[in-house]
């Protein structure tokens, strides 16, 4: 019973510390914060700071439409893209949905304070 227990709770830390590899404009303060915020719930980020016609350039390979894009753009290792302040519940349930690219929140005010927007849409 105790390796039960054991491996239950291995296996939920194992599946709570997701890896995002996030690409940001270095000037932008809501990105840190958001950031923080994410390895508080257990996310593993990895921050990779870019010139922002770089970040544009990077958003249009990805294919992400114009409506959609936000101050920073996140990828898993599985290539689903995580496009604004999006909180960690809707990152989790992207990253089991098999037919969505990925989620978006949309840039409002809470995310200029670096806060989980409340609204979010998978895209696929």
């Amino acid at each position: 019973m105790k390796f039960l227990t054991f491996f239950l709770a291995l296996s939920s830390f194992i599946s709570a510390n997701v890896v995002l590899e996030a690409f940001y404009n270095p000037q932008c303060g809501c990105c840190h914060k958001y950031f923080k915020k994410l390895e508080k719930e257990g996310f593993t980020i990895k921050r990779n700071p870019i010139p922002y016609r770089e970040l544009v350039q990077l958003k249009a390979y990805l294919g992400i439409p114009l409506d959609k894009r936000s101050c920073h753009t996140m990828l898993t290792k599985d290539g689903k893209v995580i496009e604004g302040h999006v909180p960690p519940k809707a990152i989790k349930e992207a990253l089991k949905k098999k037919d969505v690219r990925g989620v978006y929140s949309p840039h409002g005010h809470k995310s200029a304070a670096g806060e989980y927007e409340e609204d979010y849409e998978f895209f696929k």
